[in-house]
């Protein structure tokens, strides 16, 4: 007996063209799903997108953290991520074979008379479909475990849908080996042992003479294939959508078409009469298109640090919220008075830090706060309706250039007994661009000299603006104040410009940041460092030797901006390893992972409510039994130095800046 078997065995005379029946329904009713969907895309605003720009890079990221998984399976997500791994390619197998089997069939049977589904390929061809088959049915029941039964707390959402997917892609499974098995039960080759799921399936019709074989197997082939075409429609219909929507957004978002911690400008800013957003449609097509690529995994809202701390902010739920406004509003129905504090709470939008992990960690690379910023400027330059603490932040940076009102006549006080270089007035390679918490706040303005001390040291040419530096503008850009922040970051760029300055140094993250990404929206073209970059770099380069000096156990804190925004986690620890005496620990959550201090997004000039972010990070820094905590930004300083005050640690542990480390062990 030749090893293959017959395609639509014991499907009946008509069976072929019920197929083909079936499958034009199938495809036109999915294309009216889909069109319909896109319609609903398209609601809101129009802007630019060239999908061929960067074509091929889009296309290797989806298959790179799409097709294999590469974001799904990081660390710490082993369960979830080979559920749908398993899912996924279960799924993917089955369909390529099905599209062989359909081509052999239809096309090279018929045109040039060849059969490749015969022989050892068959074999193999068999054994692999069933073992897809079986890891797609574990996969199913791997989440319906998690789902129903162990239920962690990110998935606090179920829905009637949900379960319906489960069951329906189960029955897909099983229905199909159950046809397999009543071929196998019925004709009986040996060689179908490589079929081995179905060749367990032949077992169940023991009972059963051939007729009744053949009887049972005709239904369940029809059933089969009616509820299989079922799904693929139900695709456009349901949260399956997501094969579609995630995997594009994978492309759309998953290679940046500008820098990570750049905020989008607003268009036409100058004659815009509205600012912000306060309806569904204000947002771009783009930002719609997140709110339905969004699968509810709960990824984003495990590494928040506002939800972590209990605060209203949860990533899934604000754009599951907003999704919700959405669907309603393509439905025709009309919020006339707003999705601020009538979907989104004005407490949500001011918990966030903007520390971008959400962003992140998400495995279809859909971005939450570009939706919040929106709002939040809306409540600040549509309607001024911000806190009293937000007003003096404005207020001070309007009148007096810094968050603190203290003015311009106070920011070279840090320079008292060095002789550091003015760059207003002489030529310098670097300009070193202190920021305003550095030059004013007393505890940072260590930050500011021992890192003058460092640059002394190595020899480096550089100087300072004084009373010529204003702040950056970050607190204003992320807190909505846009007009603003435009103001003054316009004229920084403009003195910037004057001076000649090419090449600039900054201990702020906030301002690194701020200089290099957001700048370049006004045409700056700055080379910016951040001081660890630029510490490691003179060590590499043998201009500073950094002995090794702080004994006990070391620790060092990612500042968000530094770390998970810009990318830059080799260079801090390479200068920490250089320094330490004692032992050096990871803290689990770091790079990419790395948790919050809780003042970005303009929090540290909030009162925080609710448990206190930086007491959870330094709850972790206390469990890894750390002595001296390393940060690389004047705001995590600040917010580790009052944890470990409000912990009672101070006697056990410190915490310094690096380039404090660095100016004792040089």
């Amino acid at each position: 007996m030749e090893i293959g078997r017959e395609i639509l065995w014991n499907a009946g005379s008509w069976g072929r063209y019920i197929t083909y029946l079936f499958m034009v329904i199938t495809f036109v009713c999915l294309f009216l799903g889909l069109k319909k969907r896109y319609a609903m895309w398209k609601i809101g605003q129009s802007v630019p997108f060239d999908f061929k720009r960067l074509l091929w890079q889009r296309i290797g990221y989806f298959i790179k953290s799409g097709v294999f998984h590469k974001t799904i399976l990081r660390k710490n997500e082993g369960f979830p991520g080979w559920m749908h791994f398993f899912i996924f390619w279960g799924f993917l197998i089955l369909a390529i074979g099905t599209a062989l089997v359909a081509l052999q069939d239809d096309f090279t049977r018929l045109v040039f008379g060849w059969e490749y589904l015969k022989g050892n390929f068959y074999l193999g061809f068999s054994f692999a479909l069933d073992l897809a088959g079986l890891f797609a049915i574990i996969g199913v029941l791997m989440a319906m475990w998690r789902r129903y039964v162990t239920r962690p707390q990110r998935i606090d959402d179920n829905k009637s849908d949900d379960l319906i997917c489960l069951v329906w892609i189960l029955a897909v499974l099983v229905t199909g080996f159950l046809v397999e098995g009543g071929r196998i039960a019925a004709t009986k080759p040996d060689y179908e042992v490589w079929s081995f799921v179905g060749w367990y399936a032949a077992s169940l019709y023991g009972s059963l003479d051939q007729a009744a074989i053949e009887t049972v197997h005709r239904v369940l082939w029809y059933l089969h294939m009616i509820i299989s075409f079922g799904l693929i429609v139900y695709i456009a219909y349901s949260r399956l959508l997501h094969i579609i929507t995630s995997s594009l957004n994978m492309m759309f978002r998953g290679v940046e078409e500008s820098p990570r911690g750049a905020i989008a400008a607003i268009p036409d800013f100058e004659n815009a009469e509205e600012f912000g957003v306060n309806a569904i449609e204000g947002f771009s097509w783009r930002q719609i298109f997140d709110l339905d690529a969004c699968t509810r995994c709960g990824r984003c809202q495990d590494r928040c640090p506002a939800f972590a701390t209990e605060k209203p902010l949860s990533p899934k739920k604000f754009i599951q919220d907003l999704k919700g406004e959405w669907e309603r509003t393509a439905a025709g129905v009309k919020n006339e008075e707003g999705i601020i504090d009538n979907v989104i709470g004005e407490e949500t939008l001011w918990s966030c830090t903007a520390c971008l992990s959400c962003q992140v960690n998400c495995p279809v690379s859909i971005p939450t706060f570009d939706k919040n910023i929106e709002m939040r400027r809306y409540l600040t330059m549509t309607l001024s309706q911000v806190s009293s603490e937000m007003k003096l932040l404005y207020k001070n940076l309007q009148t007096r250039f810094d968050p603190y009102g203290m003015g311009k006549s106070q920011r070279l006080e840090w320079t008292e007994g060095l002789d550091i270089k003015k760059a207003t007035d002489e030529e310098v390679e670097y300009l070193y661009w202190v920021g305003c918490v550095a030059s004013l706040d007393d505890r940072n303005r260590k930050i500011a000299r021992a890192f003058s001390t460092v640059l002394q040291k190595a020899g480096v040419s550089f100087g300072v603006l004084g009373p010529e530096e204003k702040c950056c503008g970050d607190p204003l850009r992320r807190t909505g104040n846009e007009y603003q922040y435009f103001e003054i970051a316009e004229g920084n760029v403009e003195l910037l410009k004057e001076l000649g300055i090419k090449k600039i140094i900054t201990a702020c993250p906030h301002c690194y940041n701020t200089l290099k990404n957001d700048y370049a929206q006004l045409g700056a073209n700055f080379e910016v460092y951040h001081h660890t970059e630029f510490m490691a770099k003179l060590a590499r380069e043998g201009k500073i030797k950094i002995n090794p000096t702080v004994e006990g156990v070391t620790t060092y804190h990612d500042p968000c901006y530094l770390g998970r925004v810009n990318r830059i986690f080799d260079d801090p620890r390479e200068v920490v390893n250089r320094v330490k005496k004692g032992s050096f620990v990871e803290l689990p959550r770091s790079f990419d992972e790395g948790f919050c201090c809780g003042g970005g997004g303009g929090r540290i000039w909030m009162e925080e409510h609710h448990l206190r972010i930086n007491h959870n990070r330094m709850d972790e820094m206390i469990a890894a039994k750390a002595n001296t905590v390393v940060t690389a930004c004047p705001y995590c300083l600040i917010m580790m130095e009052d944890a470990i005050k409000d912990k009672e640690k101070s006697e056990t542990m410190t915490a310094l800046d690096i380039s404090e480390i660095v100016a004792k062990s040089i």
